[in-house]
């Protein structure tokens, strides 16, 4: 060990001789044995974990293609073709359902971004085809839209009324300009001067 530090005390002092000191590449710092012994140590760990898990996968395929051909073997030849025939019909339903869950994403993500709901709704919408895809699209729609209004109900609700003096300054002509959400406000924070500017409707 007092090599070693000896050897890092000699490069530290070759080092600071130089008026600039220039970063060292992953191979100097490897020089030391300190470091390299490390590296070592951290490179077996991570090739060990990566060989279990290979195995277990691989054992895992291995007992299963047994398995398989044990089955395949008590198999008559009509059996055996039989049974070729629903693997692949499983295989080709399993791709043809991805495709499709693919296709329905996009399509429900483009009608979401089409309607001004936000787009990442489309993560919770069943894609088992497309019935089931639209009706799905249609609940988180009705849902989104109920919470929406909720919350405007909410935030109305909510609202100081404005001071008299406020509300009282507005004339005929002015009402007469105000748009749909300005009447609205107005109705719930001076009814009475409402009525009197709606003529009591």
């Amino acid at each position: 060990m007092e090599e070693t530090n000896k050897t890092v005390t000699a490069e530290g002092g070759n080092n600071q001789q130089g008026t600039t000191q220039e970063p060292q590449t992953f191979d100097d710092v490897l020089k030391n044995k300190d470091y390299q012994s490390e590296f070592d140590r951290r490179v077996a760990k991570a090739l060990e974990t990566a060989k279990i898990k290979w195995t277990e996968e691989f054992d895992g395929k291995l007992e299963e293609k047994i398995s398989e051909a044990q089955k395949m073997a008590k198999m008559t030849a009509e059996q055996k073709a039989e049974h070729e025939r629903q693997k692949a019909e499983e295989d080709l339903q399993r791709r043809i359902a991805e495709v499709t869950r693919r296709e329905l994403k996009v399509e429900a993500k483009n009608t979401l971004a089409a309607k001004g709901l936000p787009v990442e709704l489309a993560d919770t919408l069943n894609y088992t085809n497309a019935e089931q895809c639209n009706a799905s699209l249609a609940a988180v729609e009705k849902a989104f839209q109920l919470a929406v209004e909720k919350r405007v109900n909410e935030k109305l609700r909510g609202t100081p009324p404005k001071a008299a003096e406020s509300t009282a300054t507005v004339t005929q002509e002015q009402f007469k300009k105000m748009g749909y959400e300005e009447r609205l406000k107005l109705k719930m924070d001076s009814p009475e001067l409402y009525k009197q500017l709606t003529g009591g409707r």
